[in-house]
């Protein structure tokens, strides 16, 4: 592959982890599907070819940060959900006290994550 064409393929895949992006904020989950399955295929287009890189430093850099961006963005929006599926499993878990008076939670799922509220 000569190397306006391994730019070529560089600037489709930062394009692509852009439109990732937006569509991980516009929470659109099939829009989402669609640009990974373009990611992955350019990936794999790159992966068997041998590269000579000269002068591509900078456009790999920045793919390299929006990459770096998308994952932060995943991982947070994934911490987030978790931290409150937590909380509303623990607000609404019934009391429970054990054989010395002490309350403990019998589970970690209250009734709003069974849909019994």
């Amino acid at each position: 592959m000569t190397n306006p064409e391994l730019k070529d393929k560089f600037e489709q895949l930062h394009q692509l982890l852009l439109a990732e992006r937006e569509r991980i904020r516009a929470l659109d989950i099939e829009g989402l599907q669609q640009v990974v399955v373009r990611k992955q295929a350019l990936l794999a287009g790159l992966k068997h070819l041998p590269h000579e890189t000269a002068g591509l430093e900078a456009l790999i850099k920045q793919i390299d940060h929006e990459n770096r961006r998308n994952a932060y963005l995943l991982w947070t929006s994934l911490s987030w959900v978790r931290e409150t599926m937590r909380f509303f499993g623990q607000s609404t878990a019934a009391q429970a006290y054990g054989g010395s008076g002490q309350s403990i939670r019998s589970r970690q799922e209250g009734q709003l994550m069974k849909g019994r509220v």
